[in-house]
């Protein structure tokens, strides 16, 4: 969203400015005064990002237009100050957008530098960016810091990098909040993600190591890649306690991501669960799974235990592996041991949307979510 039109400095406002710093001055001593003073007539400040970085960044009251260099950090931004946003890194669907904010379908797709795309760096400019995020979902790599600095020389605009990683999500909400102005719904955010954090990861913790679920995460159109535990898109299930059946496969050739598998190696597992993409909407397994004469051995499939994974306004467990996954730990831990964390599921979605998605939905919606209709 272009950035709104600003009123020139006037005498009143230079007096109204040199007031406040002056007030901070004689609070927190001279120099905080000048670093307010300064911050005041040059719209900018200096916060240190998770890399230690000092980044020059635009005042809250100057910050208009953010962008970002995934739809992992989309979804971190969007939670926060969806207002803010310049532009989409995500191509949203109608089943999605009937789940998000009124505007969203707005969004101009300015495309992001996942998987090997690419950012549209004259949208930026002409959507007058001023401050991108690039968020992990585990500790940040050399490669997230290479692309941010190569990002910024590019163009210009400070690049705030932040450690999104599971453990430490207070931590990721609270120092977004700070870059973006947003401290009050930073704090909301970050209590209610610790909250489900500790809640499910305590449930999950009496779970005998010998009673751990043995699932198996079918990705692809034939449901034969899967997430090994070296690959963060597996995090939400260990994290809700599952045992991970292709926890050791080797990686594809050339991925830092997902493994491939055969029919006959998943026989072999044999996993008391799958969960898999959904057919109708991500292309993914779930029905040739269940009809398949290859997979009828499988226990999960014997026992009818093979799920799609909900995937909307955002997939519950990964892609992107984001806020979105504290939804999933929920839904895979209730989907797992139901006697340990019992929770209604319906309202569990209900409250997820309304204080992180902006929306409110009713039970039905949530059952549709959820695939509990018919």
């Amino acid at each position: 969203m272009p950035s709104e039109h600003r009123s020139p400095l006037t005498r009143r406002r230079f007096v109204q400015g040199a007031v406040l710093a002056l007030a901070a001055g004689a609070a927190g001593g001279l120099v905080s005064g000048c670093t307010a003073f300064d911050e005041f007539f040059t719209g900018k400040r200096v916060l240190a990002d998770d890399t230690g970085r000092d980044v020059t960044i635009p005042t809250p009251s100057a910050l208009s237009n953010v962008y970002f260099t995934s739809g992992l950090a989309q979804v971190f931004c969007f939670t926060m100050a969806p207002d803010l946003l310049a532009g989409t890194a995500i191509s949203f669907t109608n089943e999605q957008l009937e789940l998000l904010p009124v505007g969203t379908g707005d969004l101009a797709f300015m495309g992001s530098l996942s998987q090997g795309s690419v950012i549209d760096k004259d949208m930026l400019r002409y959507q007058n960016v001023q401050l991108i995020f690039s968020i992990s979902g585990t500790d940040l790599t050399d490669v997230n810091v290479a692309d941010a600095l190569a990002l910024q020389e590019q163009t210009g605009i400070p690049v705030f990098l932040i450690d999104g990683s599971f453990d430490r999500i207070g931590d990721t909400y609270r120092l977004l909040g700070n870059a973006l102005g947003r401290p009050e719904r930073a704090e909301e955010l970050a209590a209610y993600c610790e909250r489900i954090y500790r809640d499910v990861t305590q449930a999950v913790s009496g779970v005998p190591k010998s009673q751990r679920v043995r699932y198996y995460f079918a990705e692809g159109p034939e449901g034969l890649q899967t997430e090994p535990n070296a690959s963060q898109h597996s995090l939400a299930f260990q994290v809700a306690g599952g045992a991970n059946v292709a926890a050791d496969a080797p990686l594809s050739l050339g991925r830092n991501d997902m493994a491939d598998v055969t029919v006959e190696q998943v026989a072999e597992w044999d996993p008391e669960v799958i969960v898999a993409w959904d057919w109708q909407s991500r292309g993914g397994a779930d029905q040739l799974i269940r009809a398949s004469s290859a997979w009828q051995d499988v226990s999960a499939v014997k026992n009818g235990r093979v799920y799609a994974m909900p995937h909307v306004p955002f997939p519950f467990c990964d892609r992107p592996p984001g806020v979105n996954r504290f939804l999933g730990i929920q839904w895979l831990a209730n989907l797992f041991y139901p006697g340990y964390y019992d929770v209604d599921m319906v309202e569990v979605v209900r409250d997820f949307c309304s204080t992180c998605y902006w929306r409110d939905i009713s039970r039905a919606q949530a059952e549709r979510i959820l695939g509990m209709e018919g």
